[in-house]
């Protein structure tokens, strides 16, 4: 296949149609225009043999329009062919590379435009000086530089626009330059120089041609050309302002809908980059920032795993320290027995996936009621009601908990002890500045140890202390019945036990 073969069927293959159809459009309207101001507006002095009566300057107009149709069409071509290779077999080619020519094609079309342009000019008001007078090539390449300024700019413009959807690809991975295209201040400034300023200066210079005899000599002979300036001025004023407006204006657009959808919990919200100025920094910016938001997020769920999402909520929010504060909690303390033999009988992985669906269990119980899984043990859970956030009847919960938990873990092949107390302790960070854990300190941590050790051997498995129980609401205390005192290990005094009654009398009471 040649060349021309290949250049034709990837131009057809992307988006490139519409692109190159716009741009050529716009350069081919700006070319007829100009001529048409040359050919019936400009008011030249009348000459034998002139531009205005032997029509040479227009047929070398249309010939060299001709001509530079092709050679715009080629040379975009070939200027982007590497482009239009990449679009095909994108993991061929270097990104880098790639991006740097995307987002520069504006400004190499807008210099191709303009190169177009200079040549034409030089060449017809070369022509003109040769054939007529040094007065009518000042006019005609006045006439056409001023044009081909306008026009040069309104193609960096639509080129811009027009390429966004193969800018977002080439930038999907990474933005990291913001001078791939003129800053937005340059744009802004270029605009209104091109469509405002260049229609004025042609007022000004038709004025004082005619002042200085270049033009006719009647004042009413300028006035079409005025007029003819002043349209355009309107119309390529608001069609340049705008593109500019749309190129500053959808990129805040989309960063503010973007922003909205984050507010609603949209945590994976990304834009697309496309601009090589200092908005594309901003969507760079934005899109970094979501990252990061995302692997805070995850930063904190993986925390929260760890320590809980009150600890690690807390955490975030504060800047821990070493040490802690008197709090009144209620601690409930649950240990699996015969975990040394369940061991032996089985395999590691059936030991620690009979473990994880046990503690499952255990977790989603004392979340419901408000707690705090604060450790694992091995095969034992430390769960504290009322620490580090302050719980109205931390005690009611617990033991709610603990009854709850006696008839969701019945049935499951590992069994287990419950103990339950309360009082107060020291809740804090414990630990090296280095490496530090938030737990709880105190007399009714180790009570809640020793209760569990005995409601191994007591029926329910399920075991409180009558001062505990005191403690919780009255509606939770009918669900409990009090048994003998025993002296605990570890303590010089009696503690009075209480375990929950059978729920049918619960019920009943």
């Amino acid at each position: 296949m040649s060349r021309v073969a290949q250049i034709v069927r990837w131009l057809w293959g992307t988006s490139w149609p519409l692109y190159a159809a716009t741009v050529l459009g716009s350069n081919v309207l700006g070319a007829v225009g100009v001529m048409l101001f040359l050919k019936f507006l400009v008011p030249l002095p009348d000459a034998p043999g002139g531009p205005h009566e032997a029509g040479y300057l227009p047929a070398l107009a249309i010939g060299y329009l001709v001509f530079a149709i092709i050679v715009g069409v080629v040379a975009t071509a070939v200027l982007f062919l590497p482009v239009l290779r990449w679009q095909r077999h994108p993991e061929t080619h270097d990104p880098n590379m790639v991006r740097n020519l995307v987002m520069r094609i504006p400004v190499y079309q807008s210099a191709l435009a303009g190169t177009v342009w200079l040549i034409g000019i030089g060449i017809i008001t070369t022509v003109a000086g040769i054939e007529e007078t040094p007065r009518h090539a000042l006019v005609v390449g006045l006439t056409s530089l001023l044009g081909g300024s306008v026009i040069v700019l309104m193609t960096y413009l639509e080129a811009e626009r027009l390429v966004r959807p193969v800018a977002v690809v080439a930038l999907a991975r990474r933005f990291e330059d913001s001078t791939l295209e003129p800053p937005v201040q340059r744009r802004l400034q270029l605009t209104w120089l091109s469509t405002t300023g260049v229609p004025v200066v042609g007022i000004l210079l038709l004025i004082a041609g005619q002042k200085i005899g270049y033009l006719s000599a009647d004042p009413a002979d300028i006035l079409p050309a005025v007029l003819a300036l002043a349209v355009a001025a309107l119309v390529t004023g608001f069609a340049a302002t705008a593109l500019v407006i749309m190129s500053v204006v959808d990129p805040i657009r989309e960063l503010q809908d973007a922003i909205n959808r984050v507010r609603r919990g949209e945590t994976s919200t990304q834009v697309d980059i496309y601009d090589g100025s200092e908005i594309g920094v901003l969507q760079a910016g934005f899109n970094e920032m979501m990252r990061g938001l995302r692997e805070r997020q995850r930063v904190r769920e993986l925390f929260g795993r760890y320590v809980g999402t009150e600890v690690a909520h807390r955490a975030m929010e504060e800047r821990p320290t070493l040490g802690g504060e008197d709090r009144k909690v209620a601690v409930l303390f649950v240990d699996v027995i015969g975990s040394t033999g369940f061991a032996v009988d089985h395999t590691p992985e059936e030991v620690v996936a009979a473990l994880n669906q046990f503690f499952e269990h255990v977790v989603e119980v004392v979340h419901r009621h408000k707690g705090i899984i604060n450790k694992f043990q091995g095969d034992a859970a430390l769960a504290v009601f009322g620490a580090p956030l302050q719980l109205a009847d931390a005690t009611g919960h617990a033991l709610a908990a603990a009854r709850e938990l006696r008839q969701e873990l019945k049935g499951m092949e590992l069994s287990c002890g419950i103990g339950v107390s309360a009082g107060h302790v020291v809740a804090g960070h414990i630990g090296g500045h280095d490496r530090f854990e938030y737990t709880v300190i105190g007399d009714a941590v180790n009570q809640a140890a020793r209760l569990t050790e005995l409601a191994k051997d007591t029926p329910g498995q399920v075991l409180t202390s009558a001062a505990t129980l005191r403690d919780a609401n009255e509606a939770e205390r009918a669900r409990w019945t009090l048994l003998k005192s025993v002296e605990l290990r570890g303590r010089h005094e009696l503690t009075q036990l209480a375990r929950p009654i059978r729920p049918t009398l619960a019920e009943r009471a």
